[in-house]
């Protein structure tokens, strides 16, 4: 400073934005303080929260769509491939086709063998044809179904090899794709023998190898795999370091989350309900349910296990849950996952044009988990029409750093816009990717938006 007198005044016209703030300046120079206020209302972001279950759009109601940031449903590979080579993927397709066109990611897992299938055959007929030895059981709608003896058997992991290769090369990295289930082993592809009497299990390093296929056609979208029963857990481990996220099926029944503490910090974890809502919220003496502890019980669950993603009331198809809940669904909307806030940023008052800058922001992670898909932070200057006449980005953040504990996070970065001069609005936004036209994760504060970029304060340009 060249002056030892400083002057600290508030900005007119700030608190039209819901934004408090201060300006040290001098005769040389101006830095202005921004303060934000953390809102309480639900943000829905991608690569987190609730996950709706079961048929389209048009079978789910407003709010379940508005508080979702995923579908999500499962596919027996016998639909997918009936014939050797010759692949049906329209009812997948159709999903993404039908949810993207709702700003909703769809994740789904491919199974082997499905006790609630309406087939004979989950895996297809032809393999089995081949020589792959089976057995016959009762399932839930077919007498006689016929499922895999050997999950280690040489025709079947080729087969399966195969398509999973074809499966990778059409959707691997797909954007509106949130996550694929690993589900090529036991009852629902969830790890375990469940129903299926004279079924082998497979050992931790056949496990293993059914991972490594997965990882093999899937270099960019996330895989999430079931945990099944403790001698997989060294696998399971394995598979996290390897980048595999882990879900577990059966919250509020027969888990309390626990088996999911080993992804705290490392990959996303995913918590299934055992049944519906419909079911755990009734108050009849039945097992699993929990009538009016239901909120602690999800609470407790959703902690423990440090949750990114849960089901919206599993096949809740007249969705009930988010009727009767959504108040406490909001809330878990942003405990779920990450969840950004900025509490204060500081810049020039004055720049000009083409000629770099400082800004230093104050960041805090309130989610129970780190973001666990790609993030960028860009800042932007905004008219007063809303329109966005330069952009440039904020490489000093890094969000994928933002521990969730809570602590701010002081992080500088350069800025730098080309821009007439005038009198604008800065404003900052984050991107899963670059390319966007407008950022897609938003922050949990107050304050104006305009296409997702949140207004921090004004700015002038020379």
């Amino acid at each position: 400073m060249t002056s030892s007198r400083m002057y600290t005044f508030a900005i007119a016209g700030l608190s039209l934005l819901g934004i408090s703030s201060a300006i040290s300046a001098s005769a040389a120079d101006e830095l202005q303080i921004l303060k934000f206020k953390a809102s309480s209302d639900p943000v829905v972001n991608p690569g987190k929260g609730w996950v709706v279950y079961g048929g389209s759009t048009k079978n789910h109601c407003k709010d379940a769509l508005d508080v979702c940031s995923s579908a999500y449903t499962r596919f027996c590979w016998s639909q997918l491939e009936s014939e050797e080579g010759k692949f049906n993927w329209e009812p997948i397709d159709r999903e993404l086709r039908d949810w993207d066109s709702a700003g909703k990611q769809f994740g789904f897992g491919v199974m082997c063998e499905s006790f609630h299938s309406g087939m004979k055959y989950s895996t297809p007929k032809w393999v089995f044809d081949l020589g792959a030895p089976s057995i016959a059981y009762d399932g839930e709608k077919v007498k006689g179904q016929i499922a895999l003896k050997k999950w280690d058997n040489p025709i079947f992991l080729e087969k399966l090899s195969n398509f999973l290769a074809a499966m990778g090369k059409r959707y691997d990295g797909d954007p509106r794709i949130s996550f694929i289930d690993i589900r090529s082993y036991g009852q629902w592809g969830e790890g375990h023998l469940g129903h299926l009497k004279g079924s082998e299990k497979l050992s931790p390093d056949g496990l293993r190898n059914h991972i490594q296929l997965h990882l093999d056609a899937f270099k960019k979208t996330r895989l999430m795999i079931p945990w099944g029963e403790p001698l997989y857990n060294p696998v399971y481990d394995w598979a996290i370091d390897k980048g595999v996220a882990i879900r577990r099926d059966g919250i509020l029944g027969n888990s309390n989350g626990s088996e999911l503490i080993r992804c705290k910090g490392k990959v996303p974890s995913l918590g299934e309900w055992y049944s519906s809502y419909e079911v755990h919220s009734r108050n009849t003496g039945q097992k699993y349910e929990w009538g009016d502890k239901l909120e602690d019980r999800i609470l407790d669950d959703t902690v423990r296990g440090t949750f990114t993603y849960q089901n919206l009331g599993q096949y809740d198809m007249k969705d009930l849950f988010v009727k009767e809940k959504r108040p406490f669904i909001d809330k878990l909307t942003n405990m779920m996952g990450y969840h950004f806030l900025l509490s204060e940023a500081s810049m020039p008052r004055h720049i000009k044009s083409g000629t770099g800058f400082e800004a230093l922001f104050k960041w805090e992670n309130k989610g129970l988990a780190f973001i666990f898909i790609p993030c960028g932070v860009a800042a932007a200057l905004v008219d007063k029409d809303g329109k966005v006449v330069a952009k440039c980005p904020a490489t000093g953040c890094h969000p994928e750093k933002w521990a969730p504990d809570g602590k701010q996070v002081s992080e500088t970065s350069s800025l730098k816009f080309t821009a007439p001069s005038g009198s604008y609005r800065l404003a900052i936004g984050l991107f899963s990717d670059p390319t966007r036209p407008m950022p897609d994760i938003r922050l949990g504060i107050e304050g104006e938006t305009v296409g997702n970029w949140h207004i921090l304060g004004n700015i002038d340009v020379d």
